[in-house]
Order: C-alpha cells, then sequence, then structure tokens
C-alpha cells in the first residue's frame, strides 16, 4: 500500500504492467509479505517487531536472506535501548541484510530549512543498511546529485551515527 510495495516492484518487478519496459533489479527474487501497517501508513512499533522475529525463525524455512523495512518512527532513545533497533540488529545477527528508509524528515516544516538529526528508527540501527533518497535533476551526471530535501540526515538523534549509509533516486 506505499514505500514498501514500490520497493518491492523495484527489486522483483517482472515487468508485466510495462510490457516489459521496467523490470525489477532482482525479477527471479522470491517475496514474502510481512505486513505490519495499515493502509494510511498506521501500526505498531510491536507488530513490526513481531514481523521481524518472524523473519528470523523463518529464515532458513523461507530462506529469508534480505528484509526491506519501509517504515520509522521518531528516535525516542538511544539506539542500545530501543527495542526497534535491538530487533534490527538481532536479525543482521542471524544473517538477515536488514534495509531501512531513512525517513522523510529533511526538511522543518516550521521553516522551510534543511533539518538534521532527522533519520527515524530503526533507521539508526548500527548494523542496519539506511537508505535515503537522492535527487537526480534528470541528468545521466552524478555531478549534479544531491539529497533529496525531504529525506532525512544524520547524524542520529542521541547516538551520533553517521547515517543513512546510501541514497537511492527518489526524486528527479
Amino acid at each position: 500500500y506505499g514505500h514498501g510495495t514500490h520497493v518491492a516492484g523495484l527489486i522483483a518487478g517482472n515487468g508485466a504492467n510495462s510490457r516489459g519496459k521496467y523490470v525489477g533489479i532482482a525479477p527471479a527474487a522470491h517475496l514474502i509479505g510481512l505486513r505490519v501497517l495499515d493502509a494510511t501508513g498506521g501500526g505498531y512499533t510491536s507488530d513490526v517487531i513481531a514481523a521481524i522475529e518472524f523473519a528470523i525463525a523463518n529464515k532458513a524455512t523461507l530462506g529469508i536472506d534480505v528484509l526491506n523495512l519501509s517504515l520509522g518512527h521518531p528516535i525516542f532513545e538511544a539506539a542500545a535501548t530501543d527495542p526497534l533497533v535491538q530487533v534490527v540488529e538481532r536479525a543482521v545477527d542471524a544473517g538477515i541484510v536488514v534495509v531501512v528508509s531513512a525517513g522523510n524528515y529533511g526538511i522543518n516544516p516550521a521553516t522551510g530549512n534543511i533539518g538534521y538529526a532527522g533519520i527515524t528508527s530503526p533507521g539508526n540501527a548500527p548494523s542496519a543498511l539506511t537508505v535515503g533518497a537522492s535527487r537526480h535533476r534528470g541528468t545521466a551526471t552524478r555531478l549534479d546529485d544531491e539529497i533529496a530535501m525531504f529525506s532525512s540526515r544524520g547524524p542520529t538523534w542521541h547516538d551520533g551515527f553517521a547515517k543513512p549509509d546510501v541514497l537511492a533516486p527518489g526524486q528527479a
């Protein structure tokens, strides 16, 4: 119903709706949907934790190698005590690559200025691969690329971790 579904298409889309023009980067990948948010993007952290615990417990049975978390909430505590961060760390320790969105808090809504320390949890998990959005300006060169204004930037709140780890195209 949103970013996670879009990312799933980028990963494993077969191109059928575009007559083969837009194929995912890994069209042979097998996806397992663990829906934790409702149609409005709302939900409970406990449901996200339960889904990650399911992925850890079923890693071998279902062949789970990568977990995408296109979600997040504000950081309320240090990574060392945040239950969502801790379950992400357990997933990584179990051999799952955990990819997390950085968040959409790159602009201060009151001033319109670029803001920092907007990375959301669990994007502040030290072992997560946290992904921010880049703006490519519609050109083939990377010389004019920049962080999309809406994309959260580090450092992380409380811990000061350097995040995001990578950027992916998110705005023309």
